[in-house]
């Protein structure tokens, strides 16, 4: 499947080239980024969060024709609340993006563009960054918003499992006075607005159910209203005084609403089997994520304790077949650990590791790797114990998505083909993440949603939360404090990242966001403020 950059990604580069990561003044940003009903729209985002599984049939075809609906409404899953910080439904998600505004969004090349911020500045040592909040904002009850608020925000959201990783550097917060926003980290950040892409609710209200949001509709219930006191005067993504909040309690119930167009818009896996075959007419948009699904490894594995072995393993997996072969289209190879549309993305660094098998038998031959015994599977010379062993082992993957399972069977499909021996083990997620924290597995086939500066710190060090390999390297995590200072230091990272197979990098994972055909012009407004929206056909 094709995905075709809408024309508006320009202007979103350009924005991106004007923020920077110094000072920022937002005023001419935001006429371009929200212009008036007559003009062009020009930005665009949607939301992520977890997976589910298949693969949709077919594909919509998307014509500059549009035919006007008459109401827009929007799936409810009430069960999962409306809590921003919390809530674990991408149907819910999508009602953030019309009650709820953040500091800053993010571009498709991973730039900050201020929102409700109007500009930032970074001390020399990029350990504080000073926000200047916008005036003439106001929460749905009529309040006033201030930097209070958005104090208040960013120390709700640290506690939450959705942003809590992101923020965990965040050491202070600081308000001199209602415009003025002072954060303190403890790490060097080049540019930490990236990671503030965080709803802000009314201070003192995240117990609330649905806290005071600035956003271009306010809760009633079973709907959202236009709220009379937004601070724009420009159209949202849809252009209606009211939406229909339509309750539904199983990805089945969604679907069949959407069919019959009670739903007018669905954000979900693309490899979701509830919502393949839609017969209405439909839309249908690719949105970006960066959920990065990768290979990981036991360091006290002996045949995956090698370095130069697990550097090999680069070289033997070709992503793009599996790409459209496993995923439809709805993913990005990518060879590093960063996001292929990023501003962190060295495409020469990228395809120096991408599929080769001259390289990889190179690669082998350098780290005394060879079938010694001619029985078609790989042996790996060990000096500790004067022998070599076959190039053996399990891979573990969890269950939970099908197609995450197989993806990790292709994969080991391809190293197998090539020498090795790799058993796929599927577990359920508990049995999966007790085998990663015990150390009982070889390799394992991960997914991950990274921050969008795409640290990588968690993945290494002792009290890494994603270091399941008992990887100890304090290179790494030198290279990882400079990157955050300074993205250009990004290069050496990824280096050694895939030259020693720390972890191998696969692809990052697409959502889809199904419109009824009329309901939206384009989808340019954001929804969870870090994915851009990109159209398929």
């Amino acid at each position: 499947m094709r995905r075709k950059l809408m024309a508006l990604t320009a202007l979103m580069l350009a924005l991106a080239l004007l923020c920077g990561c110094s000072s920022v003044n937002a005023g001419e940003l935001m006429k371009q980024l929200f212009p008036a009903k007559d003009e062009s729209v020009a930005s665009q985002q949607t939301g992520d969060i977890s997976s589910v599984s298949s693969q949709p049939e077919g594909t919509a075809v998307v014509t500059e024709t549009y035919t006007q609906i008459e109401s827009f409404g929007l799936a409810y899953q009430p069960d999962y609340g409306l809590q921003p910080y919390n809530c674990q439904s991408l149907n819910n998600r999508i009602i953030f993006s019309f009650l709820y505004e953040p500091m800053f969004a993010v571009t498709s090349d991973y730039e900050a563009v201020p929102i409700l911020a109007e500009g930032y500045a970074v001390t020399d040592d990029g350990k504080t960054t000073t926000v200047t909040l916008r005036t003439g904002v106001t929460f749905h009850d009529g309040s006033a918003m201030t930097a209070q608020d958005a104090a208040y925000s960013i120390t709700s959201a640290a506690g939450s499992d959705y942003y809590g990783s992101r923020l965990r550097f965040i050491t202070a917060t600081d308000t001199p006075d209602d415009r003025t926003l002072v954060i303190t980290t403890s790490e060097s950040y080049e540019c930490l607005p990236l990671l503030l892409d965080i709803p802000i609710i009314k201070s003192g209200t995240a117990e609330q159910p649905v806290p005071p949001g600035t956003g271009p509709y306010q809760f009633a219930q079973t709907k959202l209203t236009r709220y009379a006191g937004w601070w724009q005067e420009t159209a949202p993504l849809v252009d209606f005084d009211e939406i229909t909040l339509t309750e539904a309690s199983t990805s089945a119930d969604v679907r069949d609403n959407f069919e019959y167009q009670k739903v007018n818009m669905v954000l979900t896996d693309p490899n979701s089997s509830a919502f393949a075959g839609f017969h209405n007419d439909y839309e249908l948009w690719n949105a970006d994520t960066t959920i990065m699904q990768y290979i990981g490894y036991n360091m006290n594995s002996t045949v995956f304790s090698n370095y130069g072995l697990r550097g090999a393993i680069t070289y033997a997996i070709d992503r793009e077949t599996l790409v459209e072969q496993v995923f439809g289209g709805f993913a990005a190879a990518s060879t590093l650990p960063c996001a292929p549309n990023s501003r962190y993305y060295d495409v020469k660094l990228a395809n120096s590791f991408a599929y080769d098998t001259g390289a990889y038998y190179d690669q082998l031959a350098s780290a005394s790797v060879e079938d010694a015994t001619g029985d078609g599977i790989l042996d790996l010379y060990v000096p500790s114990k004067g022998y070599s062993v076959p190039v053996e082992g399990t891979m573990i993957v969890c269950s939970s998505s099908y197609i995450r399972v197989q993806a990790a069977n292709e994969v080991a499909k391809m190293l197998n083909s090539l020498g090795f021996n790799i058993t796929v083990k599927s577990m359920e997620y508990s049995e999966y993440k007790q085998a990663l924290l015990l150390g009982n597995f070889d390799l394992y086939y991960g997914e991950v949603r990274l921050s969008p500066n795409f640290d990588l710190s968690p993945f290494f060090g002792a009290t890494g939360t994603l270091n399941y390999g008992s990887l100890s390297d304090s290179t790494m995590m030198n290279l990882c404090s400079m990157a955050l200072v300074n993205s250009g230091n990004t290069y050496n990272l990824y280096k050694r990242v895939c030259e020693r197979g720390y972890i191998t990098p696969i692809l990052f994972k697409s959502y889809a966001l199904y419109t009824t055909r009329g309901a939206v012009t384009e989808p340019t407004h954001y929804i969870d403020w870090f994915l851009p929206v990109t159209e398929l056909s």
